[in-house]
């Protein structure tokens, strides 16, 4: 009974939902048995908390855990990786999410823990997937994950790249044709947008990266850097916008995917240098003080 219910509960990303069903499995074999009754093997005082926790109108927190786990009869490590699992829950920045994500992973026997959120922002933020999804378009393409590593130029492992192939095949973004070759299938993230401008963030911040290594290590053949600096009304940031998004489509439907050989990455940037006035006036005077104190250390440089 301990290996059955170990089994299910390292298989739930959701607290509540694991809650409800191990409800629902009791009732299913006892019908006498009651939330009330649940409560008491809890050494809850009234079983009002737990009607609020299973109903979801109060948020399960990990000072619920210890009587919660009771509860559930859960041993040692079952209650390392619920309590884990709460944290996940509650987490409020991916960055937390990813590390209670970890540790729920070494707490499972299977030494795996999935949840969607977490594989769709790492697909967003990190440079590999997209890299991936374009190596399909290769005339070359095989799905060796040592061989892609190695295309890559070393700069992810193979078992980076497995697991990039895994996470990818899971949220559907990638599966095999009636001639078992890997194919593209154009799926969409759903995740939040405050996640998504998180995981933005991150790529471009890697991306970058990525092109100040081709600066100093790509033959200039292989490569076009183009940049420069111009004075813009506001009034024409909107239009500037527009035809960088515009120009990044034509772009690519003129010179991508057809024939490929290989994959190379296309990184535009527009952004302000400097800062109005009257937007400078704005700020407070704390602020107004940790400016002055960078430009001493800037001029004094």
């Amino acid at each position: 009974m301990q290996e059955e219910r170990q089994k299910t509960l390292f298989s739930y990303s959701s607290a509540r939902q694991f809650l409800l069903d191990t409800l629902s499995e009791r009732q299913s074999t006892d019908k006498s048995f009651s939330v009330r009754a649940w409560a008491r093997e809890m050494e809850l005082n009234t079983h009002t908390l737990l009607v609020m926790l299973l109903q979801g109108t109060r948020p399960i927190r990990l000072k619920h855990a210890a009587f919660l786990a009771k509860g559930l009869g859960l041993g040692a490590q079952e209650k390392l990786y619920f309590q884990a699992l709460i944290q996940f829950e509650n987490a409020e920045d991916m960055e937390s999410k990813e590390m209670c994500s970890l540790w729920m992973s070494e707490l499972n026997p299977g030494n795996h823990f999935t949840s969607r959120e977490v594989d769709e922002f790492q697909v967003i933020s990190h440079w590999m997937h997209m890299a991936i999804l374009s190596m399909l378009h290769l005339k070359d393409f095989g799905p060796d994950p040592r061989e892609i590593a190695k295309r890559l130029k070393g700069k992810v492992t193979a078992n980076e790249v497995r697991a990039a192939l895994e996470r990818l095949s899971g949220l559907g973004f990638i599966k095999k044709d009636n001639h078992g070759k890997l194919r593209a299938t154009f799926a969409r993230v759903s995740t939040s947008d405050d996640l998504k401008n998180e995981g933005a963030r991150r790529y471009h911040a890697q991306v970058l990266d990525l092109a100040k290594d081709a600066i100093m290590n790509i033959p200039l053949e292989q490569r076009e850097f183009q940049s420069f600096t111009l004075a813009v009304p506001k009034n024409k940031m909107k239009l500037a916008k527009e035809m960088i998004r515009r120009f990044r489509g034509q772009f690519a439907q003129a010179v991508g995917r057809s024939g490929a050989d290989e994959v190379c990455q296309m990184n535009i940037q527009f952004f302000q240098l400097t800062e109005s006035p009257s937007a400078r006036t704005e700020r407070t005077v704390e602020d107004e003080g940790a400016d002055t104190e960078m430009d001493k250390k800037t001029i004094t440089h």
